[in-house]
């Protein structure tokens, strides 16, 4: 017994609940069926949904009863695609009720209703060559576990290099103040074309540094939700929260309307949040050269009633995307933000390697590269808040969940290269 106690209190004991924590995920892969809006056809739609049922009978899986972490990867192949957040919210119905004549033993397919969904992550990709839709959910319960895991193997990893490195990000921001402040010296002293070119990729350096410093990371996330258990942070979770909810790196857009009427008045607490990050910011993010994903961090009143707790899609969808997107001009894919006339001009050789129609669809432009939404426990006695960041997505990261993996995976292949018996390794 004694053994079996010190394995489970061991990093080779972490690593396998991981290990088993995995085997509960749920993969789904539909090819040759277009991810499409409310306008898809019965056909398309009884099709998503039979092959949905299929592949759960083939792993042996069932409705998902409790709280569920959701991902959506989703590539669109046509050439008038809809945009990400209403293909979202078509495919997150078909993922919950059962139409008429799909085989399926229930009335659900993969979840009973999506206000079960407690972190959701939708990622686009247009003007692909076929037709994609990657889904990956497992019990939210086991995504806070893998949270906690990656928080402990992240800070197991941490050393002062990545803290010296994120303050050298920084001096980006500040460099680019200076380079706006001085702008007739430094056109005097560099020439107006050396200026310019300097200019653009400096501000290129500053968004990317503040931007991508505006988003929770593992750690705060973890914190967020009081992980890790047994390790005292100085700060409870709603501590965390507060500093969160107060950053001025982020949209702190208040409470989620719960009363009848007060869907106008958080739709202008939104625009007028957003036109007080411009007045701080617009120096440095306008306009943006980076390509911008949204994350949002949730927490309802808890006075909230079931009946009209927002499901976290229709927050982005509603509230978040119709003023963010034309207010900071985002862009849904890294590939609007090259100048590719420029790019031909200066180097033809490499602009041709992206072929004759290097962007995707033009009515697809106007969006962002991803979202993904986190809803955190209501608090007794505490208010509720919606809080957005911005977040530069240029280095390839992926969203939390991913980032949690990769951590977990990194600390796991230091297990293996660890000089003593693994079980031996106390957490």
């Amino acid at each position: 017994m004694n053994d079996i106690k010190s394995f489970m209190a061991s990093d080779a004991g972490a690593s396998a609940r991981y290990q088993q924590r995995r085997k509960r995920r749920v993969h789904i892969n539909i090819d040759n069926i277009e991810p499409q809006s409310k306008k898809m056809s019965v056909a398309d739609r009884t099709a998503f949904q039979t092959e949905i049922a299929k592949q759960l009978t083939s792993v042996k899986r069932s409705t998902f009863r409790g709280d569920v972490a959701l991902k959506l990867d989703l590539a669109t192949a046509s050439k008038s695609p809809a945009h990400a957040h209403t293909i979202a919210k078509n495919l997150l119905d078909l993922l919950g009720d059962r139409m008429t004549g799909v085989a399926w033993p229930k009335k659900s397919l993969l979840y009973g209703d999506d206000s079960q969904i407690q972190a959701l992550s939708v990622m686009c990709r247009h003007g692909e060559d076929q037709p994609n839709v990657r889904i990956e959910a497992r019990p939210f319960s086991s995504m806070l576990d893998d949270l906690e895991l990656a928080a402990i193997a992240l800070r197991d990893g941490e050393n002062m290099e990545s803290y010296y490195e994120r303050e050298r990000e920084d001096e980006w921001i500040d460099t680019y103040r200076e380079l706006i402040r001085d702008e007739k010296l430094q056109r005097q002293t560099l020439g107006d074309e050396m200026y310019e070119g300097y200019c653009k990729m400096v501000r290129w350096s500053a968004q990317r540094a503040l931007l991508g410093r505006s988003g929770v990371d593992i750690s705060v996330l973890s914190w967020l939700y009081g992980l890790p258990r047994g390790i005292p942070t100085g700060f409870d979770k709603s501590m965390w929260a507060g500093l969160v909810g107060d950053s001025k790196l982020r949209l702190q857009v208040g409470e989620l309307p719960i009363a009848t009427g007060g869907s106008s008045a958080f739709k202008q607490k939104v625009s007028d949040e957003i036109d007080a990050f411009k007045q701080r910011w617009d120096w440095v993010i306008n306009p943006l050269v980076v390509a911008v994903a949204l994350e949002v961090v949730v927490r309802p009143n808890p006075k909230t009633p079931p009946a009209v707790l927002h499901d976290l899609d229709n927050i982005v969808r509603d509230y978040l995307i119709p003023g963010i997107v034309p207010a900071f001009g985002t862009v849904s894919d890294q590939r609007w933000t090259i100048d590719f006339a420029d790019l031909r001009a200066r180097d033809p050789k490499f602009a041709d390697a992206w072929g004759p129609n290097p962007t995707p669809p033009a009515g697809t432009r106007n969006g962002v590269t991803r979202y993904e939404v986190w809803r955190l426990p209501a608090v007794k006695d505490e208010p509720g808040f919606v809080s957005v960041a911005l977040v530069a997505d240029i280095d390839a990261k992926g969203d939390l969940m991913d980032q949690m993996d990769e951590q977990i995976s990194a600390w796991r292949d230091k297990l293996s290269d660890d000089s003593r018996l693994p079980w031996q390794r106390r957490r």
